[in-house]
């Protein structure tokens, strides 16, 4: 059986893409194809990746549609699986004009995380949040099934379409199976994941800045893409910031150097603002800290603080709030066995609860009642 992915907003080897659900459908004995964005087309670990031109901007993705649907129907596939909400019309297509299997596979709340976009003229943002949000629903109807990545995401869509799965965005057991960190110098406070003003980077520039009056040697590293166009005025320059904080920006690195790093640091941070959409979402970086046994400074509100709360394996902070990010931060450089202690905790969570291996089973169970209704 042959399967065919679909993504124009992320790279093919994105991690839940290609390192859970394409690995697991190839050792399950699936034929898996990805199109997506990339400088070229090639086989890696029995997965044919059929690259597209790189988008240069997110009009540009809308642009590309139509080579998108003609490279799908090409390759004649027993079921299609897409990841983006602007691959919907190429989906409805797929799925009512050649009667194709099609799941949609929804990562994020596409409609609420558009009210915080600042590329969307703030006068129409509610209203394009709720054309979205309706369509992506209406649309819903047509698909064999739809993937979700949490309870109240998948309340949303069963209202529509019962047909489904919560597969949530657990990482890999076998990628953090390394010692935890202990007594890293000097100690390295660590944000994992593209960065911006609603992930919490004015705060964090904040807080380091106050963080380094008590503790010069504290070094902060940002590992993912730094996005400061929301931020004011005072940081159209973030040299000063950077060096004030002594913060070093990684950019994006391979998700295979993603242990290494994990394995490199003392603290981990998870200071995302109250969004809509950050309300319901789980960060995937919360559970790789917890996974590589190390203690986390989080957010109070929504999933990050009931995880905290729950398995006991950091400290809640007041969203927004840079002094009480820097208290924190300093309570643990301060008092190394508490970090020790509630990383530990994480990590046994982690290997308790929050594994990718135990949803794998659920993606090829979806897969087998879709192939069965297509037989009928």
């Amino acid at each position: 059986m042959k399967v065919c992915i679909l993504t124009t907003a992320h790279s093919p080897y994105d991690e839940r893409i290609f390192h859970k659900e394409a690995k697991s459908l190839v050792e399950a004995g699936y034929e898996v194809v990805i199109i997506a964005p990339y400088e070229k087309s090639e086989l890696k670990e029995g997965i044919r990746i059929e690259a597209v031109p790189p988008l240069s901007s997110r009009m540009d993705r809308i642009w590309r549609l139509k080579a998108l649907y003609k490279l799908a129907l090409q390759e004649k596939a027993d079921i299609y699986h897409f990841h983006d909400p602007d691959l919907i019309p190429v989906a409805l297509r797929l799925s009512r004009k050649h009667r194709k299997p099609v799941i949609y596979d929804v990562h994020e709340y596409y409609g609420d995380s558009l009210l915080t976009r600042y590329w969307v003229p703030k006068p129409f943002r509610k209203l394009v949040a709720r054309a979205v949000d309706q369509f992506e629903k209406w649309s819903a109807r047509s698909f064999a099934a739809v993937i979700t990545v949490n309870s109240n995401m998948a309340e949303l869509f069963q209202r529509v379409n019962p047909e489904g799965e919560i597969l949530h965005n657990y990482p890999l057991q076998r990628q953090f199976d390394f010692p935890r960190p202990v007594n890293v110098k000097p100690p390295v406070i660590l944000y994992l994941g593209g960065i911006n003003r609603e992930r919490g980077l004015e705060v964090i520039l904040r807080a380091m800045t106050s963080v380094r009056e008590k503790h010069p040697e504290a070094i902060c590293e940002l590992v993912g893409p730094v996005d400061s166009a929301d931020l004011g005025p005072e940081f159209s320059d973030l040299n000063p910031w950077l060096k004030q904080g002594n913060v070093r920006l990684r950019g994006k690195v391979p998700y295979e150097q993603v242990p290494e790093i994990l394995a490199q640091s003392s603290i981990a941070l998870v200071p995302l603002l109250p969004t809509l959409n950050y309300q319901k979402a789980i960060p995937v970086k919360l559970l790789e800290y917890m996974a590589a046994g190390l203690p986390v400074i989080g957010s109070r509100f929504g999933y990050i603080e009931e995880i905290i709360d729950k398995n006991q394996c950091g400290l809640l902070t007041k969203p927004g709030d840079p002094e009480n990010l820097a208290k924190d931060i300093c309570t643990f450089l301060e008092d190394p066995q508490k970090a020790l202690d509630l990383g530990q905790k994480g990590w046994d969570a982690f290997h308790r609860e929050y594994t990718w291996e135990k949803e794998q089973s659920k993606l090829l169970e979806l897969y087998q009642r879709i192939l069965i209704k297509a037989d009928h």
